[in-house]
């Protein structure tokens, strides 16, 4: 195989691992359970990019009384109890044309107080964030995309996540089985969620963006091991015999 082919066969393999999975829910689908105190829930479709680690997240509401959410994600069981493996979301869209989203180590309470509070231990202990609705200047934005769109009576909140600084973030207070723990946000073939939606949504943040209050009526979304839809096998395989590298090479003819 000389270099060109090389060179393709990379490009393809690449392109082969790039798995992006996918997962639609509506009410009614098996699996969790949800509350519509904080925005009746209409749809919610995401994806995961687990190559280049792209979070995409469209929710959507028959009604427009939803101001927010907080969202933790991981590949398999609720997100509730695992402190200091997740990151927790928040998405401010008090003010629709101005969509703020920060991100704080999960303290694993069944609590909207991540932003305050590191721990589930006794006490206060600091929160840790990870980058606030305002980063101050020089850091680069995790955030691709975020916005809300009201149409014939209801709301979608879309956001566009770059996951790559989430996780790979060391937590300030490791699980009970250190650092390694550390999971961030995501999914693959399974999808644990603890979503909450939030209505009469009060907030307040520090000069550095950092939040410094969170408050509302909530609504929720509590999953485990949601299945996924998964890229299609064999892509890569089929693109490598289009080329004719994978029954060994093709050999240059010679005249």
């Amino acid at each position: 195989m000389n270099w060109y082919g090389i060179a393709a066969l990379g490009a393809i393999c690449a392109i082969a691992s790039a798995d992006v999975y996918s997962w639609d829910w509506q009410p009614g689908d098996p699996g969790g359970g949800h509350s519509n105190s904080g925005g009746t829930f209409e749809s919610i479709v995401a994806s995961y990019n687990s190559n280049s680690q792209i979070l995409t997240w469209d929710l959507s509401f028959t009604d427009q009384i939803s101001d927010g959410f907080t969202l933790a994600l991981n590949n398999g069981p609720n997100p509730k109890g695992h402190a200091g493996e997740l990151a927790l979301i928040y998405f401010d869209a008090t003010d629709v044309e101005n969509v703020r989203v920060s991100s704080y180590a999960y303290n694993g309470l069944n609590t909207q107080t991540s932003y305050r509070d590191g721990s589930p231990l006794s006490g206060t202990l600091s929160a840790y964030g990870i980058f606030g609705a305002q980063p101050a200047e020089g850091q680069a934005p995790s955030i691709l995309h975020a916005s809300v769109t009201d149409a014939d009576g209801g709301r979608s909140m879309r956001l566009e996540l770059d996951a790559s600084g989430i996780n790979s973030h060391t937590p300030l207070y490791p699980g009970s089985m250190g650092t390694a723990e550390w999971y961030g946000i995501g999914f693959d073939t399974g999808l644990g969620v603890w979503l909450h939606p939030v209505t009469s949504l009060t907030t307040e943040y520090n000069e550095d963006g950092s939040l410094s209050y969170w408050s509302g009526r909530q609504g929720w979304l509590d999953g485990a091991n949601y299945m996924t839809e998964v890229p299609a096998p064999g892509v890569g395989a089929i693109a490598l015999a289009g080329l004719g590298i994978a029954g060994g090479g093709r050999r240059r003819r010679e005249a």
